[in-house]
Formats: structure tokens, C-alpha cells, sequence
């Protein structure tokens, strides 16, 4: 009969695939903001809309926050010390906080364009898909990745998971205002749902990088 190894042949298994599951959401989450932003840019492009070029720009600051991720649990970069992985997970944590500040920026600027009034633009049906399949696609990679962020422990996965959680919020505000604009020719209805999330990730941003300095006493 084979003798069990001294460690817990379970909870280190276990943690390994915890951490495994972090890089393949942080990996899916990259791969899909980059799809998505260049989809995003080239319908804005085609339809002269400021607020579709800003999403698109969006889903390039939201990927820095995967990328992060990606950085933190590469296998082939993993710590091998606990102060290693303490440090890696303060940087982590300090470059997802300043996305979020990057993120606000970007919405802020979009939202005062459009209450200055810009025309109105002839929006492509594809911005509907684009949209919608954000609304659906970005809360089920938030619940993912809080529950592989709560078995880790890990606040760059959890602060990860509330950007994405924001910018699910940010895509069903961009759906509102396409069919508001669709239907109904209010061509300013996005903004002040735009600056209201941008205030809420300047809040998370700050938040999250009160964090990083705790860590850091």
C-alpha cells in the first residue's frame, strides 16, 4: 500500500488549481477585452460615436487589470517565498487601483463630451450585439473570479473581480443608451449614467489602493 507524502496531498493540489483557475480568468478576461475593444473602436470609427470608441478604449484599461493577474500567477513566475508573493501582490494590487483611476478618466471624458451636445450618430447593429453580449459575458466572469479570489485570498484577484463587475455596469449603460438613442433620439441619455460610474471607480480606485498601502505598513 503507498505511504502518503508528509504535506497534505489535498490542500496543495487544491490551492495550485485555485491559482491556475485565477491565470485562466485573468488570460479569458484579457483575450475577450481586447476582441471586444477592437470591435468596439472599428463600430465607433464606422458610426463616428464618441461613446463606442470610449468603450472600446475601455476594454484596453480594463485589460491591464487581467494583466496583472496574468503577472501574479504566471506558473513559470510563481514566488517561492512568501515575501516574494506578498510584494508581487502589492505591485498587483497598486497597478489595478491606478486602471481604475485610468478607467474613470476615460468615462469622465466621454460623459462631458456628450452633455457639450455632439450630433447624432448613425449607429451600426452590431453595437447591439456587442453590448448585449457584454452584459452577459462580464457578470459571469465577476462571479468566477470573486470565488477563485475568496479561496486564494487574494486581493488583486477580488479587485480584479470589481472592475469587471463595474464595467458589466458600464455595458448595460452603454446598451440603455443605444436603445434610448434607437428608440427615442435622446442622444445624451448615457452621460450622466456614465459619470455616475466613473464616480463609483474613482471611489473603487482609491479604495483599492488604500489597500495596497495597509499591506505595505
Amino acid at each position: 500500500m503507498p505511504t502518503k507524502s508528509a504535506a497534505d496531498p489535498l490542500s496543495i493540489p487544491s490551492a495550485a488549481r485555485w491559482q491556475l483557475w485565477a491565470w485562466r480568468l485573468a488570460l479569458t478576461t484579457v483575450l475577450y477585452n481586447f476582441a471586444e475593444g477592437a470591435v468596439a473602436l472599428w463600430l465607433g470609427h464606422a458610426s463616428d460615436s464618441l461613446g463606442l470608441v470610449s468603450f472600446g478604449i475601455e476594454g484596453v484599461a480594463e485589460s491591464l487589470s487581467g494583466i496583472v493577474v496574468l503577472w501574479r500567477f504566471a506558473p513559470s513566475l510563481r514566488p517561492h517565498t512568501a515575501e516574494r508573493g506578498l510584494e508581487r501582490e502589492r505591485r498587483a494590487v497598486l497597478l489595478i487601483g491606478l486602471s481604475f483611476l485610468v478607467l474613470a478618466a476615460v468615462i469622465a471624458m466621454e460623459s462631458l463630451g456628450q452633455l457639450l451636445g455632439r450630433a447624432a450618430v448613425h449607429l451600426h447593429g452590431g453595437s447591439f450585439v456587442l453590448a448585449a453580449a457584454s452584459v452577459v459575458v462580464k457578470p459571469a466572469l465577476f462571479a468566477f473570479k470573486r470565488r477563485v479570489g475568496q479561496q486564494l485570498g487574494s486581493r488583486a484577484v477580488l479587485a480584479d473581480a470589481a472592475q469587471t463587475l463595474a464595467c458589466a455596469a458600464l455595458s448595460a449603460a452603454l446598451l440603455l443608451s443605444l436603445l434610448l438613442q434607437q428608440l427615442w433620439g435622446i442622444h445624451q441619455a448615457d452621460a450622466l449614467l456614465a459619470l455616475l460610474i466613473s464616480a463609483v471607480l474613482v471611489r473603487e480606485g482609491l479604495h483599492t489602493l488604500r489597500h495596497r498601502h495597509i499591506l505595505c505598513c
